[in-house]
This record gives C-alpha cells, structure tokens and sequence, in this order.
C-alpha cells in the first residue's frame, strides 16, 4: 500500500492506494508517527484507491485509529468501494470507525 497526506487546517487527509496487508506494518508506523508529529485534531482517510484489503489491513486501520483516539482526536473514512467496502461492510466497522460514503 502507498499512501499520500495533505494537511487541511487541523484535518489530515491520507489517501491509500494498493493493496493494504500485513507487509504494510511498517508504513502505517510511519504513518502513526506522521500524525502525531502534526497539529492534526482529525483524521480523513480516503479509500477510494484502495484496491483491497485483508484481516491485517483492518486490525492496521484499528491501530491507526486507536493511535488517534488516544490523544482525543477523530478518524474517518470515506470512499471504500469493492472488496474494500465489503470487507469494512463484513468487520462492522461503521461500529467502531465513523463511515462516510
């Protein structure tokens, strides 16, 4: 998986592109201490790219997010589409990460 981030304001967006696995642990550490290294308050991570994800890829996007929430800050994800989508649909995720189409 490769990944792009703008800062908005207090709002960072990443943008995931590949496929999201296991082998992936390493970037989404870098990731993590990208964030917290910001003045981010929220975090908006697009998955419109995303060509597919397994177990892994979501147990990640769980440490992503519980990394966040620590601090007190926000994730969101948006635009999941195919396996993506269904996996995420599959986990029930919208229970634990907020969702957006």
């Amino acid at each position: 998986m490769d990944y792009s981030s703008t800062i908005n304001g207090t709002t960072c967006d990443l943008s995931f592109t590949g496929k999201f696995a296991f082998s992936d642990n390493e970037t989404v550490q870098k990731l993590i201490t990208e964030f917290k290294d910001g003045n981010c308050v929220s975090c908006s991570i697009n998955l419109s790219a995303l060509e597919s994800i397994d177990s892994a890829g979501l147990g990640m996007l769980l440490l992503i997010n519980d990394a966040i929430q620590e601090d007190g800050h926000k994730v969101e994800l948006h635009g999941a589409s195919g396996q993506v989508q269904k996996m995420l649909e599959i986990s029930k995720f919208s229970e634990v990460i907020a969702i957006r189409d």
